[in-house]
């Protein structure tokens, strides 16, 4: 859908940026945003090759969507698909710095 409306402050400051800052983000109290931790380990790992791959099929399709269609972010505004997908390796880098200060702290 064409939408002539943009992103939010946050949502331009994210992109200025390119990427989330090295700080705790906390959502809210939310079942959707709470993890089950009940998935063995080998289902994490193929839903994180899922991912992957999916990233990789869009690589080059993303530009070649109209940037004036969007759809909205709760946080972020109204995004395209190059900034949709863009966000998807923003969220991924957060992760594994996050993973990083926890190995750090556990001296692993």
């Amino acid at each position: 859908m064409e939408q002539p409306l943009g992103k939010t402050t946050a949502g331009e400051n994210l992109y200025a940026r390119g990427g989330f800052l090295p700080i705790k983000i906390k959502l809210p109290d939310l079942p959707e945003n709470t993890p089950s931790n009940s998935e063995e380990k080998e289902d994490l790992y193929a839903g994180l090759d899922l991912v992957q791959r999916r990233m990789r099929e869009w690589e080059g399709k993303a530009d070649l969507v109209n940037p004036n269609h969007k759809a909205f972010h709760e946080g972020f505004g109204w995004l395209n698909a190059r900034e949709w997908y863009d966000l998807v390796d923003m969220h991924f880098r957060h992760h594994l710095n996050q993973k990083q200060e926890l190995e750090q702290k556990l001296g692993l």
